[in-house]
């Protein structure tokens, strides 16, 4: 098998990617370094592709030192870096090289052709995971050319569904929505695999955030090949289209295609927040009306590390130190602002990066705990509401005795007759329902 052979094609099903692995491992035993850096490029390649195999062929790999003994520059090393920068944004591994530097130092050393085109793809979706888009779109534009010159239908139309990712998440939402259909128009239908979700997931995702709910189900209606649950390019899909059913109204649709989506990313091994997926379930919480499971999702996103105190102070645009109680209530705020309104998944995008103009484009109210639960308050007593919020907020006994002037074993009367109401256990389940 030629280089050009090897890398040309990815494998469009799980098992032919298995059959693809053990080939490359009888291929491992050649003496020479070029051979096991090139093996082990091509691995990393292909378990990006199906991420149910990426934990481990990262795990396994000899990185450092392979690339140590053949140099930098060397062909195969160079594809190397690229697999590994796109491993690293979907696993999010600290341990892992920056995958930016990683791709763009390999996007400088590898011009597009047929043996590096995988590799290109690879580098240049590192770059839009990673969030550099200009740089990402830069790259994307060089190598399209190449790729024309080439007459590779199918790399051409990676390339272009690679670019759209990044203009929609820039917010150029007519330049993704071009380059999107380009992409599907430019592969056959008989070259086109598993990648097709990644167009697919732009066009759903630009059209439903431009308010055009007619394009964006013709689009989410489109039959995609069943192998593309396997591969990474179905997460950007089911999460395109879990906004899609949201704004067409169809909650209970968007909820299960954001819960699917982290449940994929948690089964894989993931990076869990490759996609805002728990804020999205919170705003399809919010539009069935279940405001305990919003919050429940957005304290799961303030506790993940996508966004820790210091990011959300960026969001918001205010100095200081905010505590977590102030930041999700904010978070809550938008949420409940946004839904329901187009622009919600590029609003969602921004609060990813922490790039949020100002305090939010309009102004948000803070939503208390009393608006939010007022059906819940109303099954208690006046004096049972004061006790109640007051141990949400994580008062003592004593404390919650002081401020309302009561003996503390009345506090004590108080709170088994609100948790008996609320049909809560104890103190923790009060406050994760009204804190």
């Amino acid at each position: 098998m030629t280089v050009v052979e090897r890398t040309a094609v990815v494998p469009d099903l799980l098992w032919q990617a298995k059959e693809a692995l053990a080939a490359l491992d009888r291929r491992a035993a050649a003496p020479d370094g070029r051979s096991r850096v090139a093996v082990a490029a091509d691995r990393l390649l292909i378990a990006c592709e199906f991420p149910s195999l990426l934990r481990a062929e990262a795990g396994e790999r000899e990185r450092v030192a392979v690339l140590d003994a053949i140099g930098d520059r060397n062909r195969d090393a160079v594809r190397h870096r690229a697999a590994w920068a796109l491993a690293g944004c979907l696993l999010g591994d600290p341990g892992l090289p920056d995958p930016p530097d990683d791709a763009g130092s390999a996007l400088a050393s590898c011009p597009f052709s047929a043996e590096t085109a995988s590799a290109v793809v690879a580098a240049v979706t590192a770059l839009v995971h990673g969030n550099h888009l200009e740089a990402a779109i830069s790259w994307c534009d060089g190598a399209l050319p190449q790729a024309a010159r080439l007459a590779t239908e199918s790399w051409s139309a990676r390339l272009l569904a690679v670019r759209a990712e990044a203009s929609l998440h820039r917010g150029d939402v007519l330049v993704a929505l071009a380059r999107a259909e380009a992409a599907l128009e430019t592969a056959p239908p008989e070259r086109r695999g598993a990648w097709i979700g990644g167009p697919l997931a732009c066009l759903i995702a630009g059209y439903t955030d431009l308010g055009e709910l007619g394009a964006a189900r013709g689009w989410a209606r489109r039959p995609v090949p069943a192998p593309i649950y396997e591969t990474r390019h179905c997460l950007g899909y089911l999460y395109a289209r879990g906004h899609h059913h949201l704004a067409d109204g169809e909650h209970r649709s968007a909820l299960a295609d954001f819960m699917s989506c982290g449940r994929l990313l948690a089964s894989w091994g993931l990076h869990a927040d490759l996609y805002p997926w728990r804020l999205a379930a919170a705003a399809a919480y919010l539009s069935l009306g279940d405001h305990d499971a919003a919050l429940t999702m957005v304290d799961s996103h303030l506790a993940g590390p996508a966004a820790p105190a210091a990011d959300m102070v960026q969001v918001f645009g205010r100095p200081g130190a905010r505590s977590r109680r102030e930041q999700r209530e904010e978070l809550f705020g938008i949420l409940q602002e946004s839904t329901g309104r187009p622009g919600l998944f590029s609003r969602l995008r921004l609060l990813q990066w922490g790039d949020l103009p100002g305090a939010v484009p309009y102004r948000v109210v803070r939503y208390k705990v009393t608006d939010r639960y007022a059906a819940a308050l109303d099954e208690l007593s006046p004096s049972e509401q004061r006790v109640a919020l007051l141990a949400a907020q994580g008062e003592t006994n004593q404390r919650i005795a002081r401020t309302l002037s009561i003996t503390v074993s009345t506090v004590e009367q108080h709170l088994t007759r609100i948790y008996r109401k609320l049909r809560v256990s104890g103190r923790g389940d009060l406050r994760r329902k009204l804190g």
